[in-house]
């Protein structure tokens, strides 16, 4: 039965070409037709003998999955609707800037965290994305925009802020942050690349010292109870254990930086006591507030905070020394914003 090659790292590919008979080498240039100049039938890999390419299409399969549609807003944000084996679908998401292209990433069909203020967690769990299934979203984005040219500009930024808890499907989602770093494959900076997560304390505490990227935790809230209100996970896993599980990550990689992502809601936690306690709660100043404006979406109870308030509580922390930038909002006529994504 055929595997798909998009499952296998550089390391796991030389072995199974060496176990039958094929020098370890072929494994990086394999991986170049794959990565570099984005083939998807090995019969297009000229510098490997006939007889090679054949016994690798009896082996494997390079997936893709299936554009059902891609939709375009006005600020050049690309959302794209993909359809699996399964029939099961997801989203992912294309964000052009000056300085840089970042695609947004999804790790899982659905999400079962369930946070009040998010579409996808209202439309429930399906299942875990593959290795193959996460990879592939980076390829097919290439594929659309026509990115396998070397002089034109890369995908240079990848976020797991997609669908889904990334840290509920940890051995797959690091096997493919990997893949996307390894130089055989696309040689992505780790600073480049950041996993967002809801929280899950103990995953996080017992994965840190292997995460090999950025960490961005969805705080969202100074105190346990705001935060139990608008992201039950937090009845499981409170504030006090995910900054400590952060202190873990820190001692590993003390030069990556750890956002906190914080949605203001209005009259919920955008008051100048909640950033007043926000600050008491990062008493480390090496980290980052991202102050996320909230996105609508059909059927939400809650409302944006307004301009006032988001500034406001900007301020108070940037006065007591935490860098808290005030997230522009990207797609968000396309559905295609922070929470919106079902």
């Amino acid at each position: 039965m055929k595997q798909g090659i998009l499952n296998l790292s550089i390391g796991e590919l030389s072995e199974f070409l060496l176990g039958n008979g094929v020098p370890k080498y072929r494994a990086t240039q394999i991986f170049d037709w794959l990565f570099r100049f984005g083939k998807t039938a090995f019969s297009e890999m000229s510098n490997i003998d006939i007889s090679l390419r054949r016994a690798l299409d009896e082996w494997f399969y390079i997936y893709r999955p299936v554009i059902i549609r891609a939709d375009k807003s006005t600020d050049g944000t690309i959302k794209f609707l993909l359809e699996l084996t399964d029939k099961n679908t997801i989203e992912t998401v294309f964000i052009p800037e000056k300085q840089r292209n970042t695609i947004c990433i999804s790790s899982q069909v659905g999400c079962a965290i369930g946070c009040r203020f998010c579409n996808t967690g209202y439309h429930g769990f399906i299942r875990n994305l593959s290795t193959e299934e996460i990879v592939s979203q980076f390829l097919v984005v290439k594929d659309y925009l026509d990115l396998w040219n070397l002089e034109v500009k890369r995908l240079s930024n990848v976020v797991f802020m997609g669908m889904g808890e990334p840290l509920l499907n940890h051995k797959n989602v690091l096997k493919a942050i990997n893949l996307l770093m390894s130089d055989e494959a696309d040689g992505i900076s780790r600073r480049k690349i950041t996993l967002s997560t809801s929280g899950i304390a103990d995953i996080l505490k017992s994965i840190a010292k292997d995460l090999p990227c950025r960490l961005a935790v969805s705080l969202h809230a100074s105190n346990d109870n705001i935060r139990s209100k608008i992201m039950p996970i937090n009845n499981v896993h409170n504030i006090k254990s995910i900054l400590e599980a952060c202190e873990e990550y820190k001692r590993h990689h003390e030069y990556l930086k750890i956002t906190f992502e914080y949605l203001l809601l209005d009259d919920v936690n955008d008051s100048k006591e909640c950033a007043y306690e926000l600050l008491r709660l990062l008493p480390d100043r090496n980290c980052k507030v991202n102050l996320l404006q909230f996105n609508s979406w059909q059927g939400c109870q809650y409302n944006a905070s307004s301009r006032n308030k988001t500034l406001a509580f900007a301020r108070i922390l940037e006065k007591g020394g935490i860098e808290a930038p005030i997230r522009t909002r990207r797609g968000e006529d396309i559905m295609a914003a922070c929470g919106q994504l079902k």
